[in-house]
């Protein structure tokens, strides 16, 4: 009966205090912005510190950056949040998902927190985020650092996780929201890594708790529904901060002909090929990225 009940109407809703009860307790904090979206957002650290930013990829939250956080706290000022439709900031009122919608955003996080200048650091669609939001903001941005980032054009075709590849036309859509399961949510996890040892349940049971955050699975859809152009050789040269492009060598989301061009087109950029690294090098390798991060910041001081 359960089935047949989830063929109709899809998966069961998340319960919210549940959710919040969960993932966000303190340091945890909900912030409104000017536009009504209420960001979840984490600002831990010594407050004095240089600040960095983290910008979270598709499907992803502020939880992702864990393993990377709890070594930076020590020597900075660390903001992470959910964007909209992600996590627990939940679908936006103004049901908007273009990328300037996703830029304002973290233009409005910053400017609440009161931050000048800071680092940027951006993981896929994250990535493609804080490039936008770097060209138009360049003077606070004192080095920008991207993960795999999306935006670039693709020279090859690339196998982006089924559930993704669904959502890409009506009908998948339909189908996915009505056999969207925990164990497809592993999957499109599985799809992101090289090493599948990496994904823990934790990891599963946090895409598919927010997965089911009501609303968040149909603002999900209607950002599909949107095209978001890749960048062009004029504005990304355009960019003259600092940049480090860290890439996994076995990506198949965002392979590494795309940081590639990143790495051709912008003045001032370091990229760093990680061996037997998927897309997501930030949970598969932090250790490493931490240290590529903090020789590559210390060489810029």
């Amino acid at each position: 009966m359960g089935g047949i009940r989830s063929l109709i109407f899809g998966p069961e809703k998340g319960d919210l205090g549940g959710l919040r009860a969960k993932y966000g307790q303190p340091p945890s904090q909900f912030i409104t912005l000017s536009n009504g979206v209420k960001i979840h957002l984490r600002d831990e650290g010594d407050p004095e510190a240089p600040p960095i930013v983290f910008v979270h990829g598709h499907s992803e939250d502020l939880h992702t950056w864990n393993q990377l956080v709890k070594q930076l706290v020590e020597s900075f000022r660390v903001i992470r949040f959910d964007l909209r439709r992600h996590g627990l900031t939940g679908p936006a009122p103004d049901n908007e998902y273009r990328i300037e919608n996703y830029v304002s955003d973290l233009s409005m996080v910053i400017d609440h927190l009161g931050i000048d200048s800071f680092a940027l650091v951006g993981h896929s669609m994250g990535g493609r985020i804080s490039v936008r939001y770097t060209m138009g903001n360049p003077e606070r941005v004192n080095s920008l650092i991207l993960l795999s980032a999306s935006g670039a054009p693709r020279k090859e075709e690339s196998s982006p996780p089924m559930a993704l590849r669904l959502m890409k036309n009506p009908l998948g859509r339909f189908l996915v929201k009505r056999i969207w399961s925990r164990n497809m949510a592993k999957n499109t996890l599985v799809d992101m890594v090289f090493d599948e040892s990496s994904i823990t349940d934790e990891e599963i049971d946090r895409m598919w708790d927010f997965s089911i955050y009501p609303g968040n699975m149909d603002a999900m859809f209607r950002e599909f529904a949107d095209t978001w152009e890749d960048f062009n050789p004029k504005e990304i040269r355009g960019i003259a901060n600092n940049t480090l492009l860290i890439w996994g060598k076995e990506d198949s989301i965002c392979p590494e002909s795309m940081g590639s061009w990143y790495d051709s087109q912008l003045p001032n950029s370091t990229m760093v090929v990680l061996p037997n690294i998927g897309h997501n090098p930030h949970f598969e390798c932090p250790d490493k990225c931490l240290d590529e991060i903090s020789s590559w910041m210390g060489a810029l001081s």
